[in-house]
């Protein structure tokens, strides 16, 4: 029983969300009266010594659906040049596309002085709210007809990491600052930097020219056509660049820099001579900082190697003449997959082969691959409003893996990426988690759902759809939709509409099923089911039924079943929730067939919203196991009886390799979440990793360890954490001695992410040894005469032997590690320090390190400030300080930041692991003291209670039962 104190804080955190959720944002949707064709854009960023300026001028020509007298355009923080607006009717019989390549025309009146001209009335309007610039007529557009507008314009260069902003690094050979201009447009800061129709939907044309000085470099979406010297201007120069295929605003992008390039293979192909719009060779280079530029190594090798690979698998040449690859020292997000100018984190593209962790070098492939497959699928076909965002993400996280499991088979990604798809269903358990189809209105809520339902749920519903449809009728499918609706938009019912009609083609779904009602309840409705599998070990058929599942509600015992080991959450009819019902498709293996080959991943029944259950003859014999989801296809938790969960403990102890990696993960994590839902014993989930002292997969330890350091968590300010530590470290100690500490010439990458994780653990969890050699390891780095160049601790160490030495270490350790992450070349080797300078033990220093955050000279860029708060708090002596840090600094960080999702991401960061009433009472009185600045951001603010909501239900019912566990085994 629930105290009543407790009790009503829980409830006012779920009043506070639903409130939040009834708010009315304004419509901030462009009329439709017109449709953008082409434009022609000269813009100048004067980026040097952090001048900051821009000036530029546009001209759009543009097709009128509706009368009019208005030409709304999205503008925000520029001023456009009421004087220079000009209007003109073009000839209605063709469309008169930019032929002029007279880069020298700066004004508006350049392109115009010809034709027609419409009265332009003064003042241009603007509308905050809607980020609208507003210009009126004296008449009215006329339907059917095409028209241009030109204009000058004048703003600043942003310093928030969107729009077209600025950035400088130091030149460490030259002791010099450099200064660089890059654009980010997705989802909606293309109107920072010129104005235009920034809608996805609102395709067009470009011709882009960029003004630059003597001694910059320009590159923007297509090749450089001609450089010309600017009139009146002295020293500096147009770049004009190709007209661009048509794409969205947000695709558009302009680079101004130093920056020196690796040309890559280029990529050769043969082409239908009636198709002009594609090419015969694409150009691929590599672009960085200069003293990174040997760190492209990587990047070049794979790049073009990706591209063939995704032209092969979607059929369907990439459209483009080149492709550059940019590592930013400054950048909001990982990459940007800019259509022919992809913009990267340098620790997503660059890697130094001297200093490079096996991490490292798999994700900086995993980024390449993610941004190459999104020039299909974003990029030649685009969601036509933001809500479908997921069939842009969804589809490049899939793809990915598809990419390096063919380039670089040796990482063995897809069972990494399964690992990714347990992490999405914590999220996605939540109360407060969202459809991956999910309505958004304001560019803040845009923002929001950037996040792993968009990316991490929509790849892991795309692998199940490709399973329950067969590869052939898949990819078939996905070509057709590609090459209809290239240079479109589209929405995810036709997708829906194209993988049908060929699934009914190839008889795999019969004429009165199709993809579209299948595919609906995994994309309209939030969460996922439990698929509890109920055997009769007499008859030998099992009970299967689906029912939601939940994290932090208190499960309720159904007069069908009683056993709690199978009790589902919540009915419906004493619930406010919907009546969530999926189809589900379930496959099978037992003891005897043992086949967890990907043949038999395809679905043995169907589980639809009209029949929740289902029953099947699995045999009588009641010393076979069962499992189902087999590799993990389907995305749901599956719960068993209880005499099936010990056949399998007892399978696990016997002979785990049986049993296939990814579906002894899916067993541990299943039996975890299960257990901390209330729904089966914890003592169920514990005999199940008795035999994790013999595992020597990466896959299924991951899992193991995701559960465990969960509890880890909620023990960590509760005077029973030191048992919890020993416990784990009977569990990791056997392991690490047999593993050792040695790095092998032959390891595997999956076999060196297992050692590093056991070492990681060891240290973590107190282990003396492992924490005096590395010690000793760090101690012979600051000895060294030159540590820059002489670091004798192994790329794939570095992370936990820095934690550990500065954890167990003082304010020198501390000091030499910041000192030296100014000195680094590689930008994940300065990551790897910025997150291990969080794991002190020193009050003062972590107080000290965060306020570095918010200080621009401290040397942290914004770019790193979430890494910094995370590092604080993942360490359990920082968490509260951290939390502390956040509540007291809240406004100042909106204001230096500059976004509302990041910093509630900084705050998340902070409160994943808060499990008490009065923490969460400081939340919801941050969020209701902070209401007008979070109410564009409801979403992130009300994961954030729920998150500590579902800690605190997670306390009341398991810590008890959890230390008498403890208590019987000895610990």
């Amino acid at each position: 029983m629930m105290p009543l104190n407790k009790g009503l804080c829980l409830l006012a955190a779920v009043l506070f969300i639903v409130k939040g959720e009834g708010k009315v944002l304004p419509d901030i949707r462009l009329p439709k009266s017109i449709v953008p064709e082409h434009y022609f854009i000269g813009i100048v960023p004067d980026i040097h010594q952090n001048n900051n300026a821009i000036e530029g001028f546009v001209h759009l020509d543009f097709f009128v659906q509706t009368p009019t007298d208005r030409i709304v355009m999205h503008a925000v923080n520029l001023t456009l040049t009421e004087d220079s607006v000009l209007v003109n009717l073009l000839p209605s019989k063709t469309m008169e596309m930019m032929r002029e390549n007279d880069v020298s025309k700066t004004s508006s009146s350049g392109l115009s002085e010809k034709l027609k001209m419409l009265k332009v009335l003064r003042p241009i309007s603007y509308d905050a709210d809607k980020e609208f610039a507003i210009i009126h007529l004296g008449s009215k557009l006329e339907e059917n007809q095409r028209y241009r507008v030109s204009l000058n314009y004048s703003g600043m260069l942003a310093r928030n990491l969107k729009g077209f902003y600025g950035s400088e690094y130091l030149d460490k050979k030259s002791e010099t600052k450099r200064w660089l201009g890059v654009t980010q447009f997705e989802p909606t800061s293309a109107r920072l930097a010129f104005p235009c129709l920034d809608e996805p939907a609102m395709k067009a044309t470009f011709t882009i020219s960029i003004g630059r000085r003597s001694n910059y470099t320009s590159l923007s979406n297509m090749p450089l056509v001609k450089t010309e010297p600017m009139p009146n201007k002295e020293g500096w120069f147009w770049d004009l660049y190709e007209k661009s295929v048509p794409m969205s605003t947000y695709l558009v992008a302009c680079l101004v820099s130093e920056f020196a390039f690796r040309t890559a293979r280029p990529v050769i192909r043969q082409v239908d001579g009636n198709d002009q719009s594609m090419h015969n060779v694409t150009e691929v280079r590599i672009w960085a900082r200069s003293e990174a530029i040997e760190q492209a190594d990587r990047a070049v090798q794979v790049t073009s190697d990706m591209l063939e690979f995704l032209e092969q698998y979607f059929q369907v040449p990439f459209p483009l003449p080149k492709v550059d690859l940019v590592g930013l020292p400054d950048f909001s997000s990982g990459a940007m997959e800019n259509w022919g100018l992809i913009t990267y984190r340098e620790t997503t593209l660059l890697v130094n082969p001297k200093s490079a962790a096996v991490r490292d070098e798999m994700n900086v492939e995993r980024v390449i691959a993610h941004e190459l497959a999104h020039q299909w699928f974003g990029n030649l076909v685009t969601m036509a409003w933001w809500n479908d965002l997921w069939l842009n993400e969804g589809f490049a996280t899939y793809v990915q893996r598809l990419v390096l499991d063919n380039v670089s088979p040796k990482y063995q990604y897809g069972s990494l990426q399964a690992l990714d798809f347990l992490s999405v269903m914590d999220a996605d358990g939540l109360e407060s988690s969202h459809a991956i189809s999910v309505d958004v209105a304001h560019p803040t809520q845009i923002t929001e759902i950037f996040d792993a339902i968009s990316y991490t749920k929509g790849a892991a519903i795309i692998r199940m759809m490709n399973d329950f449809l067969g590869e052939a009728t898949f990819r078939e499918g996905i070509k057709n939709y590609l090459n209809e609706k290239k240079y479109q938009n589209a929405r995810q019912d036709e997708l829906w509409q194209f993988l049908s009609e060929q699934a009914h083609r190839d008889s795999v779904l019969p004429l009165s099923l199709d993809v579209k009602t299948i595919m609906d309840t995994w994309t309209l409705q939030m969460g996922f089911p439990l698929v509890t599998v109920q055997r009769n070990y007499t008859d030998g058929n099992a009970y299967i039924q689906q029912k939601r599942f939940l994290r932090g509600v208190k499960p309720a015992i159904t007069k069908e079943n009683k056993s709690s080991s199978l009790t589902n959450f919540v009915e419906e009819k004493n619930s406010r929730l919907p009546n969530y019902r999926w189809w589900v498709p379930v496959s099978f293996t037992d003891s005897v067939a043992q086949n967890f080959s990907q043949s038999n991943t395809r679905p043995a029944i169907w589980l639809t919203p009209n029949e929740l259950s289902a029953t099947k003859f699995i045999g009588k014999n009641e010393d076979s196991w069962v499992i189902a989801n087999i590799l993990a296809t389907g995305y749901y938790r599956v719960n068993y009886d209880e005499r099936n969960w010990k056949l399998l403990g007892l399978q696990l102890k016997t002979d785990h390799q049986v049993i296939h990696p990814i579906n002894r993960a899916y067993l541990i994590d299943d039996s975890f979440a299960l257990a901390a839902a209330e729904i089966l014993p914890y003592t169920t989930a514990f005999s199940l990793i008795e035999y994790l002292p013999d595992e020597n997969h990466h896959v299924p330890w991951s899992s193991a360890l995701r559960a465990l350091n969960y509890i880890g968590r909620m023990f960590s300010y509760t005077k029973d954490h030191g048992r919890y530590k020993d416990f784990m470290r009977s569990l990791v100690v056997p392991v690490y001695t047999r593993l050792g500490t040695e790095f092998r010439s032959d390891d595997s990458p999956l076999t060196k992410l297992f050692r590093i994780s056991m070492i990681t653990q060891a240290c973590s969890q107190e282990f003396r040894p492992c924490i005096r050699n590395a010690q000793l390891l760090f101690d012979e780095w600051m000895d060294s005469p030159d540590p820059i160049h002489n670091n004798k601790i192994i790329p794939d160490l570095r992370s936990s032997t820095y934690c550990t030495a500065i954890k167990y270490g003082g304010q020198m350790e501390w000091d030499f590690a910041w000192g030296m992450s100014f000195n680094m070349t590689s930008a994940q080797d300065r990551d790897v320090i910025l997150s291990a300078l969080g794991c002190s033990r020193d009050p003062w220093i972590l107080i000290r390190y965060l306020s570095f955050v918010l200080d621009p000279k401290s040397g942290i860029r914004k770019q790193d400030g979430r890494r910094v708060i995370s590092a604080v708090a993942s360490n359990p002596g920082g968490r509260r300080i951290a939390f502390q840090f956040m509540l007291k600094h809240f406004e100042e960080m909106f204001s230096y930041i500059g976004n509302p999702v990041r910093v509630l991401q900084m705050l998340s960061s902070t409160t994943s692991s808060l499990n008490t009433q009065e923490e969460l009472v400081k939340i919801q009185n941050l969020m209701e003291s902070n209401a007008m600045l979070l109410q564009k951001a409801q979403t992130s603010a009300n994961n954030i209670q729920s998150v500590v909501t579902a800690n605190i239900k997670w306390m009341d019912n398991n810590f008890e039962n959890l230390n008498q566990w403890f208590t019987s085994k000895g610990f």
